[in-house]
Protein backbone atom coordinates (compact mmCIF):
# COMPACT_ATOMS: atom_id res chain seq x y z
CA UNK A 1 0.00 0.00 0.00
CA UNK A 2 2.84 2.39 0.79
CA UNK A 3 6.36 2.35 2.10
CA UNK A 4 4.93 2.98 5.60
CA UNK A 5 2.67 -0.05 5.73
CA UNK A 6 2.88 -3.71 4.73
CA UNK A 7 -0.50 -5.44 4.97
CA UNK A 8 -1.27 -9.07 4.08
CA UNK A 9 -4.94 -9.89 3.54
CA UNK A 10 -6.70 -13.24 3.10
CA UNK A 11 -9.23 -11.72 0.72
CA UNK A 12 -9.50 -8.88 -1.72
CA UNK A 13 -10.32 -5.50 -0.26
CA UNK A 14 -11.77 -2.45 -2.01
CA UNK A 15 -9.67 0.68 -2.22
CA UNK A 16 -11.77 3.81 -1.69
CA UNK A 17 -10.10 7.09 -0.73
CA UNK A 18 -13.41 8.88 -0.15
CA UNK A 19 -14.62 6.98 2.91
CA UNK A 20 -13.41 5.63 6.24
CA UNK A 21 -14.92 2.29 7.20
CA UNK A 22 -14.11 -1.35 7.97
CA UNK A 23 -14.87 -2.74 4.52
CA UNK A 24 -12.45 -0.69 2.42
CA UNK A 25 -8.96 0.74 2.56
CA UNK A 26 -7.03 3.75 1.31
CA UNK A 27 -4.50 3.86 -1.47
CA UNK A 28 -0.88 4.52 -0.65
CA UNK A 29 -1.18 8.05 -2.02
CA UNK A 30 -4.15 8.75 0.26
CA UNK A 31 -2.35 7.32 3.30
CA UNK A 32 0.72 9.43 2.62
CA UNK A 33 -1.42 12.54 2.22
CA UNK A 34 -3.19 11.88 5.53
CA UNK A 35 0.17 11.45 7.26
CA UNK A 36 1.36 14.75 5.83
CA UNK A 37 -1.89 16.50 6.74
CA UNK A 38 -1.77 15.37 10.36
CA UNK A 39 1.93 15.46 11.11
CA UNK A 40 3.07 17.91 13.74
CA UNK A 41 5.10 20.70 12.16
CA UNK A 42 4.79 23.34 14.86
CA UNK A 43 5.66 23.38 18.55
CA UNK A 44 2.15 24.63 19.41
CA UNK A 45 0.54 21.59 17.79
CA UNK A 46 1.85 19.24 20.48
CA UNK A 47 -0.63 18.03 23.09
CA UNK A 48 1.48 19.22 26.05
CA UNK A 49 1.77 22.78 24.74
CA UNK A 50 -0.61 25.67 25.50
CA UNK A 51 0.68 28.80 23.78
CA UNK A 52 -2.62 30.25 22.57
CA UNK A 53 -1.70 33.66 24.04
CA UNK A 54 1.73 33.78 22.44
CA UNK A 55 3.10 37.16 21.41
CA UNK A 56 6.40 38.98 20.99
CA UNK A 57 9.01 38.99 23.76
CA UNK A 58 7.83 35.91 25.64
CA UNK A 59 9.57 32.84 27.01
CA UNK A 60 8.35 29.24 27.23
CA UNK A 61 8.04 27.58 30.62
CA UNK A 62 6.71 24.22 31.79
CA UNK A 63 3.88 24.09 34.33
CA UNK A 64 3.87 20.98 36.47
CA UNK A 65 0.27 21.66 37.52
CA UNK A 66 -1.17 21.63 34.00
CA UNK A 67 1.48 19.33 32.53
CA UNK A 68 1.92 21.73 29.63
CA UNK A 69 4.42 24.20 28.26
CA UNK A 70 3.10 27.76 28.21
CA UNK A 71 4.30 31.28 27.43
CA UNK A 72 4.77 34.23 29.77
CA UNK A 73 5.97 37.76 29.14
CA UNK A 74 9.73 38.04 29.44
CA UNK A 75 9.40 41.10 31.65
CA UNK A 76 7.18 39.08 33.99
CA UNK A 77 9.85 36.47 34.73
CA UNK A 78 10.41 36.80 38.43
CA UNK A 79 7.86 37.72 41.05
CA UNK A 80 4.95 38.21 38.63
CA UNK A 81 5.44 34.75 37.18
CA UNK A 82 5.68 33.17 40.60
CA UNK A 83 9.40 32.41 40.39
CA UNK A 84 10.17 34.82 43.23
CA UNK A 85 7.62 33.13 45.47
CA UNK A 86 7.90 30.07 47.63
CA UNK A 87 5.08 27.57 47.40
CA UNK A 88 3.85 24.61 49.40
CA UNK A 89 1.31 22.18 47.95
CA UNK A 90 -0.89 19.89 50.01
CA UNK A 91 -3.29 17.28 48.66
CA UNK A 92 -6.50 16.25 50.37
CA UNK A 93 -6.45 18.51 53.41
CA UNK A 94 -9.49 18.04 55.67
CA UNK A 95 -9.96 21.32 57.47
CA UNK A 96 -13.21 22.56 58.99
CA UNK A 97 -14.19 25.69 60.91
CA UNK A 98 -14.12 23.76 64.18
CA UNK A 99 -11.04 21.65 63.39
CA UNK A 100 -8.80 23.50 60.93
CA UNK A 101 -5.81 21.89 59.27
CA UNK A 102 -2.64 23.71 60.32
CA UNK A 103 0.25 23.92 57.85
CA UNK A 104 3.64 24.76 59.39
CA UNK A 105 6.02 26.64 57.11
CA UNK A 106 9.62 27.37 58.12
CA UNK A 107 10.69 30.96 57.44
CA UNK A 108 13.70 33.06 58.29
CA UNK A 109 13.19 36.72 59.17
CA UNK A 110 13.76 39.28 61.90
CA UNK A 111 11.37 41.65 63.66
CA UNK A 112 8.46 39.92 61.92
CA UNK A 113 9.25 41.35 58.50
CA UNK A 114 7.10 38.61 57.10
CA UNK A 115 6.02 37.63 53.60
CA UNK A 116 2.50 38.13 52.33
CA UNK A 117 0.56 34.89 52.07
CA UNK A 118 -2.11 33.84 49.60
CA UNK A 119 -3.91 30.52 49.47
CA UNK A 120 -5.26 28.77 46.38
CA UNK A 121 -7.73 25.90 46.44
CA UNK A 122 -8.48 23.50 43.60
CA UNK A 123 -11.90 23.47 41.94
CA UNK A 124 -12.70 20.41 39.87
CA UNK A 125 -13.88 21.00 36.33
CA UNK A 126 -17.59 21.49 35.70
CA UNK A 127 -19.43 19.27 33.21
CA UNK A 128 -21.81 20.27 30.42
CA UNK A 129 -20.95 23.94 30.70
CA UNK A 130 -22.66 26.09 28.05
CA UNK A 131 -20.84 29.29 27.10
CA UNK A 132 -21.82 31.86 24.47
CA UNK A 133 -18.75 32.74 22.41
CA UNK A 134 -20.37 35.21 19.99
CA UNK A 135 -23.65 37.12 20.28
CA UNK A 136 -22.80 39.40 17.34
CA UNK A 137 -23.51 42.55 19.33
CA UNK A 138 -22.14 45.92 18.25
CA UNK A 139 -19.22 45.53 20.67
CA UNK A 140 -18.01 42.47 18.72
CA UNK A 141 -17.69 44.38 15.45
CA UNK A 142 -13.93 44.81 15.90
CA UNK A 143 -13.46 41.06 16.43
CA UNK A 144 -14.00 40.54 12.70
CA UNK A 145 -12.43 41.90 9.56
CA UNK A 146 -14.04 45.18 8.56
CA UNK A 147 -16.90 45.05 6.06
CA UNK A 148 -19.14 48.09 5.65
CA UNK A 149 -22.01 45.92 4.42
CA UNK A 150 -22.23 43.77 7.57
CA UNK A 151 -24.19 45.07 10.56
CA UNK A 152 -23.76 43.92 14.19
CA UNK A 153 -26.79 44.67 16.36
CA UNK A 154 -27.40 41.48 18.34
CA UNK A 155 -27.31 39.58 15.07
CA UNK A 156 -24.91 39.76 12.15
CA UNK A 157 -26.68 40.55 8.89
CA UNK A 158 -26.23 42.39 5.62
CA UNK A 159 -27.32 45.96 5.02
CA UNK A 160 -30.46 46.35 2.95
CA UNK A 161 -29.84 49.96 1.92
CA UNK A 162 -27.00 52.38 1.23
CA UNK A 163 -27.23 56.16 1.41
CA UNK A 164 -25.19 59.08 0.11
CA UNK A 165 -25.88 62.81 0.38
CA UNK A 166 -26.26 64.77 -2.85
CA UNK A 167 -23.43 67.28 -3.34
CA UNK A 168 -23.74 70.42 -5.46
CA UNK A 169 -21.86 69.98 -8.74
CA UNK A 170 -22.60 72.98 -11.02
CA UNK A 171 -25.22 75.41 -12.28
CA UNK A 172 -26.68 75.29 -15.76
CA UNK A 173 -28.87 77.88 -17.43
CA UNK A 174 -32.12 76.76 -15.90
CA UNK A 175 -31.19 74.34 -13.12
CA UNK A 176 -28.45 73.16 -10.76
CA UNK A 177 -26.91 69.70 -10.83
CA UNK A 178 -26.04 67.54 -7.84
CA UNK A 179 -24.40 64.16 -7.58
CA UNK A 180 -24.29 61.26 -5.15
CA UNK A 181 -22.00 58.25 -5.44
CA UNK A 182 -22.91 54.77 -4.28
CA UNK A 183 -20.92 51.60 -4.86
CA UNK A 184 -22.99 48.77 -6.26
CA UNK A 185 -22.99 46.28 -3.38
CA UNK A 186 -26.28 44.62 -4.34
CA UNK A 187 -27.19 41.50 -6.29
CA UNK A 188 -30.63 43.01 -6.86
CA UNK A 189 -32.09 46.50 -6.32
CA UNK A 190 -35.71 47.02 -5.30
CA UNK A 191 -35.81 50.83 -5.15
CA UNK A 192 -33.82 54.03 -5.66
CA UNK A 193 -35.20 57.00 -3.72
CA UNK A 194 -34.40 60.66 -3.17
CA UNK A 195 -35.33 61.52 0.39
CA UNK A 196 -34.93 64.68 2.45
CA UNK A 197 -32.95 64.54 5.67
CA UNK A 198 -32.94 67.95 7.31
CA UNK A 199 -31.54 70.35 4.71
CA UNK A 200 -29.90 67.55 2.71
CA UNK A 201 -31.19 65.48 -0.15
CA UNK A 202 -30.11 61.87 0.23
CA UNK A 203 -29.97 59.13 -2.37
CA UNK A 204 -31.10 55.81 -0.90
CA UNK A 205 -30.64 52.50 -2.71
CA UNK A 206 -32.51 49.49 -1.29
CA UNK A 207 -31.96 45.89 -2.28
CA UNK A 208 -30.43 42.49 -1.54
CA UNK A 209 -26.70 42.73 -0.82
CA UNK A 210 -24.15 40.46 -2.45
CA UNK A 211 -23.03 37.46 -0.38
CA UNK A 212 -20.41 38.37 2.24
CA UNK A 213 -17.78 36.54 4.26
CA UNK A 214 -17.57 37.29 7.97
CA UNK A 215 -13.96 36.51 8.92
CA UNK A 216 -12.65 36.62 12.52
CA UNK A 217 -9.42 38.36 13.45
CA UNK A 218 -8.55 36.05 16.34
CA UNK A 219 -9.11 32.68 17.96
CA UNK A 220 -11.54 31.47 20.59
CA UNK A 221 -9.48 30.47 23.64
CA UNK A 222 -10.32 26.92 24.75
CA UNK A 223 -7.49 26.41 27.24
CA UNK A 224 -10.05 25.85 30.03
CA UNK A 225 -11.78 23.08 28.07
CA UNK A 226 -11.08 19.42 28.80
CA UNK A 227 -13.63 17.97 26.36
CA UNK A 228 -15.77 19.63 23.70
CA UNK A 229 -19.32 18.30 23.70
CA UNK A 230 -20.49 20.39 20.78
CA UNK A 231 -20.63 23.82 19.16
CA UNK A 232 -23.98 25.32 18.19
CA UNK A 233 -24.94 28.16 15.87
CA UNK A 234 -28.30 29.92 15.93
CA UNK A 235 -29.22 31.54 12.61
CA UNK A 236 -32.30 32.40 10.58
CA UNK A 237 -31.39 29.77 7.99
CA UNK A 238 -30.39 26.20 8.77
CA UNK A 239 -29.63 25.35 5.15
CA UNK A 240 -28.12 27.59 2.46
CA UNK A 241 -28.53 31.09 3.90
CA UNK A 242 -25.62 30.78 6.36
CA UNK A 243 -22.53 28.62 5.85
CA UNK A 244 -19.65 27.95 8.25
CA UNK A 245 -16.02 26.82 8.15
CA UNK A 246 -13.55 26.46 11.00
CA UNK A 247 -9.81 26.73 11.57
CA UNK A 248 -7.87 25.10 14.44
CA UNK A 249 -4.58 26.82 13.51
CA UNK A 250 -5.29 30.56 13.57
CA UNK A 251 -6.67 30.75 10.05
CA UNK A 252 -3.79 29.01 8.28
CA UNK A 253 -6.00 26.04 7.34
CA UNK A 254 -9.78 25.99 7.05
CA UNK A 255 -12.01 22.92 7.32
CA UNK A 256 -15.52 21.89 6.42
CA UNK A 257 -17.24 18.64 7.40
CA UNK A 258 -18.05 16.01 4.79
CA UNK A 259 -21.16 14.13 5.88
CA UNK A 260 -20.65 11.40 3.28
CA UNK A 261 -17.29 10.31 4.68
CA UNK A 262 -17.79 11.70 8.21
CA UNK A 263 -14.47 13.50 8.06
CA UNK A 264 -12.95 16.96 8.10
CA UNK A 265 -11.96 18.27 4.67
CA UNK A 266 -9.60 21.17 3.92
CA UNK A 267 -11.28 24.08 2.14
CA UNK A 268 -9.98 27.40 0.81
CA UNK A 269 -11.62 30.45 2.32
CA UNK A 270 -13.67 32.02 -0.48
CA UNK A 271 -17.32 32.86 -1.09
CA UNK A 272 -17.69 30.32 -3.88
CA UNK A 273 -16.16 27.53 -1.80
CA UNK A 274 -18.40 28.25 1.17
CA UNK A 275 -21.48 28.44 -1.06
CA UNK A 276 -20.67 25.03 -2.52
CA UNK A 277 -19.00 23.19 0.36
CA UNK A 278 -19.35 25.16 3.60
CA UNK A 279 -21.21 23.60 6.53
CA UNK A 280 -24.88 24.45 6.87
CA UNK A 281 -26.14 25.26 10.35
CA UNK A 282 -27.86 21.85 10.52
CA UNK A 283 -24.62 20.02 9.67
CA UNK A 284 -22.53 22.19 12.01
CA UNK A 285 -24.85 21.64 14.97
CA UNK A 286 -24.95 17.87 14.37
CA UNK A 287 -21.16 17.33 14.53
CA UNK A 288 -20.43 15.09 17.50
CA UNK A 289 -17.93 15.50 20.29
CA UNK A 290 -15.57 12.93 18.76
CA UNK A 291 -14.97 14.93 15.60
CA UNK A 292 -14.53 18.26 17.39
CA UNK A 293 -11.91 16.78 19.71
CA UNK A 294 -10.10 15.16 16.76
CA UNK A 295 -9.84 18.51 14.98
CA UNK A 296 -9.07 20.89 17.84
CA UNK A 297 -5.79 19.92 19.48
CA UNK A 298 -4.27 23.29 20.38
CA UNK A 299 -6.95 24.77 22.64
CA UNK A 300 -8.11 27.29 20.06
CA UNK A 301 -10.45 27.60 17.10
CA UNK A 302 -11.99 30.26 14.92
CA UNK A 303 -15.05 30.24 12.68
CA UNK A 304 -15.74 32.11 9.44
CA UNK A 305 -19.22 32.54 8.04
CA UNK A 306 -20.96 33.16 4.74
CA UNK A 307 -24.08 35.32 5.07
CA UNK A 308 -26.53 35.49 2.17
CA UNK A 309 -29.50 37.71 1.33
CA UNK A 310 -31.54 38.76 4.40
CA UNK A 311 -30.42 35.92 6.67
CA UNK A 312 -29.10 36.60 10.16
CA UNK A 313 -26.39 35.02 12.28
CA UNK A 314 -27.56 35.15 15.88
CA UNK A 315 -25.28 33.24 18.25
CA UNK A 316 -22.34 30.84 18.58
CA UNK A 317 -22.09 28.75 21.74
CA UNK A 318 -20.09 25.80 23.04
CA UNK A 319 -20.96 23.03 25.48
CA UNK A 320 -17.93 21.53 27.19
CA UNK A 321 -16.46 19.78 30.20
CA UNK A 322 -14.01 22.08 31.92
CA UNK A 323 -10.61 21.32 33.33
CA UNK A 324 -9.99 21.92 37.00
CA UNK A 325 -8.68 25.29 38.08
CA UNK A 326 -7.13 27.05 41.06
CA UNK A 327 -9.16 29.73 42.79
CA UNK A 328 -8.07 32.16 45.50
CA UNK A 329 -9.41 31.16 48.90
CA UNK A 330 -11.52 33.76 50.68
CA UNK A 331 -10.11 35.54 53.72
CA UNK A 332 -12.67 33.73 55.87
CA UNK A 333 -11.40 30.34 54.71
CA UNK A 334 -7.94 30.59 56.26
CA UNK A 335 -5.90 32.46 58.83
CA UNK A 336 -2.23 33.36 58.67
CA UNK A 337 -0.31 33.15 61.94
CA UNK A 338 3.25 34.38 62.31
CA UNK A 339 4.14 32.24 65.30
CA UNK A 340 7.77 33.38 65.38
CA UNK A 341 10.49 34.75 63.15
CA UNK A 342 11.13 31.18 62.00
CA UNK A 343 7.61 29.70 61.83
CA UNK A 344 4.65 30.66 59.68
CA UNK A 345 1.39 28.80 60.27
CA UNK A 346 -1.62 28.72 57.96
CA UNK A 347 -4.94 27.48 59.35
CA UNK A 348 -7.24 26.05 56.68
CA UNK A 349 -10.98 25.88 57.31
CA UNK A 350 -11.84 23.92 54.17
CA UNK A 351 -11.04 20.56 52.56
CA UNK A 352 -9.37 19.73 49.26
CA UNK A 353 -6.10 20.36 47.46
CA UNK A 354 -4.29 23.56 48.35
CA UNK A 355 -1.31 25.69 47.34
CA UNK A 356 0.16 28.26 49.72
CA UNK A 357 2.28 31.04 48.23
CA UNK A 358 4.50 33.10 50.50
Amino acid sequence: MSKFFNVTLNKDIAIDDSVTNESSGWSGVKILQEILNHRITKFEQMEDVDVINKKDKQVVMFSGDTGKFTTIDFKSVGDMAGIGLNQISKLGVTGTTSAPTVIDIPISTVDFKVPRVNVLKFHTGDSNVVSVKSSFSNSENNDFESDSMIVFDGTAHLKTNIQDTFVYERSLSSFDTYKATIENEFKSISSVDNITSGVDNVLTVTGIATDRLLIPKGDINLSNVNNIDNFAVVASSSTTGVKIVCSPDSGNTWYTFNTSSNSWVVISLSKDNLINSGMTVDVFNAISSTYWNILIKNSKVRFAYLIRDTNTLDQLSIQYDGIGYWIAAKDTEYDTIYASNSLLQVKLYFSGDVKINY
